[in-house]
């Protein structure tokens, strides 16, 4: 009886349903091809995932490099959840640089200034232009979304590895890196970078893209003669880079804490060496009298790891880039049911109840055995 609703109503309901679910009713029919294809229902489905949680791309590069797989959360109620499997296109080996309105950011883990913008879902991609090529390039990137002009940006920083004898240098994990970074950012569609004004902060690259308010943010190294990390943030509108005001906490003077966004709130997670951490949260952005410690979430650790045999099973994905930068816990995000969503060790997601105070462990089908997780929101929409 489909057919004799009016085709606004069809689009409505369609809209309703999580991406997956929005591929599979691409096979039924013709019709309902064309109508999955309909930029109205793409921008109905991606302006309602706000109401959803987001979905999980997992991504894995041992024992085959470029697998991508993904996982609805919306559907975490449900009895029987799969993990699906990603057809991605050909592409070198790459790594995962941040998720922001349905698109993925990559780069090539050996060439760094190549950069791809990718859909999974509907497998659309285009290379970026090349940046300016910078011998010995140590890079930091961002990826973002300017909602006054709905244009998708990427922001590169790049310091060089400059030989012992210059001055003015950072000693960092044995090597001498520029304080300063040439920044270059590129509007997706034009030609070509442009060249900001240098920026005289070390950049840390953390394990997620933080994007909060129109503004990414990251993590500085500490600065030799001056104590502790900085917040930067950089405005997509003006193209700015700012100081974010930190908490009165010895926590977040230390390098050893991450920055997220928890439910839209730009969040900090405290660890200590044990697998405890402690969350603070800006409730105002850009107020620092609006951080506030939320959480203190004790030790956990998953069966799948208690029953491991760490010597013969973790070796081979020691081979993987993504095993040498995985922390023992990190915070994904905040589910709508208030659960924390956490990864461990990149091989076990757990939930976390903050009323009570307890930890459940989450089995799919399919999830790789081990893989790194990024918070992605689900569109259909073409990247051109």
């Amino acid at each position: 009886m489909i057919e004799y609703l009016p085709c606004e109503v069809v689009l409505d309901i369609l809209s309703r349903l999580p991406v997956t679910s929005l591929l599979h009713s691409n096979l039924v029919c013709k019709a309902w091809h064309n109508l999955v294809q309909d930029p109205l229902l793409v921008c109905m489905q991606f302006s309602r995932t706000i109401d959803h949680d987001p979905c999980l791309i997992f991504h894995c590069d041992y024992p085959i490099q470029n697998q991508l797989f993904s996982l609805e959360l919306s559907a975490l109620s449900k009895d029987v959840q799969r993990v699906n499997k990603i057809r991605v296109p050909v592409l070198p080996e790459f790594e995962v640089l941040g998720s922001c309105k349905g698109l993925l950011c990559l780069c090539d883990s050996s060439a760094k200034d190549i950069v791809y913008v990718y859909n999974p879902f509907t497998r659309d991609y285009i290379e970026l232009p090349k940046s300016t090529e910078l011998l010995h390039q140590n890079p930091v990137f961002g990826f973002g979304f300017n909602q006054t002009t709905s244009q998708y940006k990427v922001v590169k920083a790049v310091y060089q590895k400059l030989p012992f004898r210059r001055c003015g240098l950072h000693h960092y994990y044995g090597g001498l890196i520029s304080l300063q970074a040439e920044v270059q950012i590129l509007t997706l569609g034009s030609p070509a970078w442009r060249n900001l004004e240098k920026l005289p902060y070390h950049l840390h690259q953390g394990p997620s893209q933080v994007s909060v308010c129109g503004r990414l943010h990251w993590r500085s190294w500490p600065r030799q003669f001056r104590s502790g990390c900085l917040i930067i943030s950089f405005d997509l509108e003006d193209e700015q880079f700012r100081e974010v005001p930190k908490p009165d906490c010895d926590g977040l003077d230390r390098p050893n804490f991450h920055l997220l966004d928890l439910g839209g709130c730009l969040s900090a997670t405290i660890y200590d060496t044990y697998g405890q951490f402690e969350i603070w949260i800006m409730k105002e952005y850009n107020v620092k009298e609006s951080w506030i410690k939320e959480f203190n979430i004790g030790n956990h650790v998953p069966r799948s790891l208690e029953e491991m045999d760490w010597n013969s099973a973790a070796q081979p994905f020691r081979d993987s880039k993504l095993y040498r930068k995985s922390s023992f816990v990190r915070i994904l995000c905040l589910l709508k049911n208030g659960d924390i969503l956490l990864l461990y060790k990149g091989r076990a997601l757990v939930t976390y109840d903050r009323k009570d105070g307890t930890f459940k462990d989450l089995t799919f089908p399919g999830l790789p055995s081990w893989f790194e997780a990024v918070v992605h929101e689900g569109s259909l929409q073409w990247i051109d």
